[in-house]
């Protein structure tokens, strides 16, 4: 998925401040002394494939490092929302299982030592007259010389089809997120919508679901071109310009669901068992939309160095808004590295040669 904050990119209020980067000196007083965690030199903000490869390269270049993640446990989307899933565009492999890669992300990123809070979310920033920064949550506040934001696109919310007999329905057969994939098997599944995350399902699903049929309201996929061609000539039963209008439940659970054609209106049948629903996810940067970070839309807006406009908060990943901004993991492990680097030589300057 292509985004880009637009031709007035950056935007009138932005500023960089750079003027406020210089190294930072001792621990602030704005945090308690008697209750002081230990100071370190980066905090990133989110757990997922970004945030922990943000780990690793803070070691690589010999910054302690705290890590905090809302959820309690480590790999972001790819382990709360669909651990089996099978991921193909990661440098390196081919295809790798989404929790197979948090675990060899979580390897990589956590054997320089780092400081790990799960299950705490970040409220907010405090940066005292020093510079140093308190990360604020509701378990206490914790110092940083830097942060960097990997959040994604923050609290996941699945975007709801908005049919009431359909949404009834979730956990009953309606999934709007996917875990393990052993439910679907030899079952018949129908997958509503036409990005790349309807896709992946379809494709992940092939050979295990008894059959698999994709609906979607336009006459074309908007996912990636290999995987529309795939699933052109894959054995899925393709259905355009369709929408999902109903479902009919038999002992509390989904026996079909009722399609409506976009252009003539007239509507049919469809025996299946399972729905999936993967129309988008509603981005919610929580607490942090409060914050003084300039956003565009729901994004960070962010310098080539992974900067925002707030002197040593940076930003990577899913979060981050730039000019042809591509939102892929791999995307991502470059800018966290990007920043990573730019926080380490402005802490750790380099003798000159």
């Amino acid at each position: 998925m292509y985004t880009s904050a637009g031709a007035d990119w950056p935007p009138a209020e932005f500023s960089f401040r750079r003027e406020s980067w210089s190294p930072v000196p001792a621990p602030s007083s704005n945090v308690p002394s008697e209750s002081l965690p230990e100071l370190v030199d980066v905090t990133v903000v989110g757990g997922g494939p970004v945030g922990l490869y943000g780990l690793y390269s803070a070691g690589l270049h010999g910054l302690s490092a705290r890590l905090f993640e809302r959820l309690p446990v480590l790999g972001g989307q790819l382990e709360a929302l669909y651990p089996e899933k099978v991921i193909f565009d990661v440098a390196g492999y081919p295809a790798i299982a989404a929790h197979d890669l948090v675990d060899a992300l979580a390897r990589q990123g956590l054997q320089f030592g780092a400081d790990l809070k799960l299950g705490t979310e970040v409220v907010g920033f405090d940066a005292g007259p020093d510079g140093i920064i308190a990360v604020k949550t509701a378990q206490g506040s914790y110092p940083t010389r830097s942060v960097v934001l990997a959040a994604g696109i923050g609290r996941f919310e699945p975007r709801h089809l908005g049919v009431p007999e359909v949404d009834n329905l979730e956990g009953r057969g309606v999934h709007y997120f996917v875990g393990p994939l052993r439910p679907f098997y030899d079952r018949d599944v129908l997958i509503v919508g036409g990005g790349n995350s309807a896709a992946d399902w379809a494709l992940n699903l092939a050979g295990k679901a008894r059959s698999l049929t994709l609906i979607h309201r336009r006459d074309a996929f908007q996912c990636h071109k290999d995987s529309a061609t795939k699933l052109h000539e894959g054995p899925f039963t393709l259905m355009m310009n369709r929408i999902l209008v109903g479902v009919r439940e038999e002992r509390g659970h989904v026996a079909a669901a009722r399609l409506r054609a976009v252009t003539t209106g007239s509507e049919e049948w469809l025996s299946v068992q399972e729905i999936i629903v993967a129309i988008g996810l509603i981005p919610n940067l929580g607490p942090l939309y409060k914050s003084e970070l300039t956003l565009a839309g729901s994004e960070v807006v962010v310098d080539p160095a992974g900067r925002t406009n707030v002197p040593w908060i940076y930003a990577a990943g899913d979060i981050v808004s730039y000019p042809a901004k591509i939102k892929l993991i791999a995307t991502g492990f470059g800018e966290v590295a990007t920043a990573i680097y730019d926080i380490s030589r402005h802490l750790m300057p380099r003798p000159a040669h």
